[in-house]
Formats: structure tokens, C-alpha cells, sequence
């Protein structure tokens, strides 16, 4: 990412710590963000990527003060990023797509081409080496963001994880396991619940932990935006 190169800019968000940290650092280098663009299911009310319920979703998004579009995608997944990508372009004159990924070369060939078909620039504000995940995780903790494991694969851990908080028992207990610290291939999912860019912070005040297709979820049923 160019210094000193405003541009208007979209998320793709999944309500995580990866969409999140990307989101933080275009702030920080003074991009305009139009949009947290987020793929769903409206027949589920859910989206897609961590099956996080949709007026949760929106509560965060209001607790970002941020607006929040949300695409359906029961048709085709890639089809309709690509057409909301191209609207995004045509009606709001957003510049470039903010990608989450980390150091997964399939996963960045596929959203850049999805983004180069959009007519728009792809952009990944936390693309590291594999080596660098630790330095990642710590980072996130440190800058003071507060987020919960809300999917765990049954491969890797046990009923316990989902609702795990990721502060520095967490750091130190992901790293005890043989999976990606981070998380990069949907090893754990999270959802963000505060940090130094949200305007107000989310408490879950109902949730409970189901297992589905192999994963250890932490289903939030209700939450509110307290003032911070």
C-alpha cells in the first residue's frame, strides 16, 4: 500500500480479527472507508464466513461506526461479490477492495482476480510471511483489541475454545497446538468485540456452544453496545 495515496475503500468483513486489523491499518494510513462489505445468507440470517447472525453483525458494524452492506450470495458466491464490487464502483466511487488474508497464495490470487474483474484495486494491509503469524497475533492483543473464538475446528481443539478470549493466556495456549496461530486456514474463526477503533464495545448477553460441520461454534443469540 502506497503511502500518502488516499483512496476510498471497502472491507471485505467478516466481523473477525484478520477483516479487523486490515481495517485498523487502512485507518492509519488515512484511507476513506466507504463500506464493511459482508457476505450472507439471508435465509440463514447469517454470513458466510464465520456464520455469525446478521443483527449481530449490523450491532458491530454500529459499534465501528461504520456502514455495513450486506451481499447475498445464495445464487453464485463469486458472481455476486463481483456484481456488489462493481456497484460499490458505479454508485459509490469506491477505489479499491481491503482484503483480511494473510499468507495464503490461493486465497490472494482468487480476491484479486474477483477484484480486478470489479475494475477495482485489491489491497491486503496484513499480508505477511508464514514466519510472521506470531508477530501478528501479538500485535492484535497488544493494540488492545478484544475479540472471541466463535468457531474451532474439532481437528485441532476441544469444546472449550469456542468463547475463548484472545488475550495473552490465549497467545500462549494457541501456540502449545499444531495449528496456524492465526488461524489463516480456518483452523479458528473470531468475532471482535472492542478495540482502539470502535466507537462503543459489544457484550454478548446470550450465547451458547453447538457443534456444526466440524465445528466447535459459539452461537451469539443476543448483544449490546455499551458506552465506552
Amino acid at each position: 500500500m502506497k503511502k500518502n495515496t488516499r483512496k476510498k475503500v471497502a472491507i471485505c468483513w467478516s466481523g473477525g480479527k484478520d477483516s479487523c486489523l486490515a481495517l485498523y491499518r487502512v485507518l492509519k494510513e488515512n484511507h476513506e472507508v466507504s463500506c464493511l462489505l459482508s457476505m450472507v445468507s439471508e435465509k440463514d440470517a447469517r454470513n458466510h464466513a464465520h456464520g455469525i447472525q446478521l443483527e449481530v453483525l449490523k450491532l458491530q458494524a454500529d459499534a465501528l461506526g461504520l456502514p455495513l452492506v450486506l451481499v447475498d450470495s445464495a445464487e453464485d458466491y463469486e458472481s455476486s461479490l463481483q456484481r456488489s464490487l462493481s456497484l460499490l464502483k458505479k454508485q459509490s466511487g469506491v477505489e479499491a477492495i481491503v482484503f483480511g488474508s494473510l499468507y495464503s497464495n490461493e486465497d490472494r490470487r482468487w480476491n484479486e482476480q474477483i477484484a480486478l474483474k470489479s475494475g477495482i484495486e485489491p489491497l491486503f494491509p496484513i499480508w505477511i510471511s508464514k514466519k510472521q503469524t506470531s508477530k501478528l497475533l501479538h500485535e492484535f492483543v497488544s493494540l488492545g483489541f478484544n475479540s472471541v473464538v466463535c468457531r474451532a475446528s474439532t481437528k485441532f481443539f476441544d469444546r472449550s475454545w469456542a468463547g475463548k478470549y484472545l488475550d495473552w493466556n490465549f497467545y500462549d495456549e494457541i501456540h502449545q497446538t499444531d495449528c496456524c496461530v492465526m488461524g489463516e486456514y480456518g483452523e479458528y474463526h473470531t468475532f471482535v468485540l472492542d478495540g482502539p477503533i470502535f466507537k462503543k464495545k459489544i457484550d454478548i448477553t446470550k450465547s451458547s456452544v453447538v457443534m456444526n460441520s466440524g465445528l466447535w461454534s459459539l452461537d451469539i443469540q443476543s448483544c449490546e453496545l455499551v458506552d465506552k
